[in-house]
């Protein structure tokens, strides 16, 4: 598995609606990539973090080549008080009830 994430930080007056461009943008297009295994995305405000885990690293790739990163940047590039940073995990261990 592949679990790559984006933390945002949005202005405090934006944090809502940057929020809900997130999800009308990300998600949408989420539900029909392939290899996807789970999209996260926690609020703690004025930070979200975007937390998608996929089959494959070349799955990721290949949801980020439709650009749906720079369509969502268009869209919350005001809301944003810094740059979006990515970080790439791995994953060690895992439970599930």
């Amino acid at each position: 598995m592949y679990t790559a994430t984006m933390r945002y930080v949005f202005k405090k007056e934006s944090f809502s609606r940057g929020c809900a461009e997130w999800k009308e943008t990300v998600f949408k297009e989420a539900q029909k990539a392939e290899g996807l295994i789970r999209m996260q995305f926690l609020v703690a405000e004025p930070v979200a973090l975007a937390m998608g885990t996929w089959r494959e690293k070349s799955d990721a790739e290949a949801f980020m080549r439709t650009g749906v990163f720079k369509k969502l940047m268009e869209k919350i590039a005001t809301f944003t008080e810094t740059e979006p940073k990515s970080e790439i995990w791995n994953l060690d261990s895992f439970f599930e009830k």
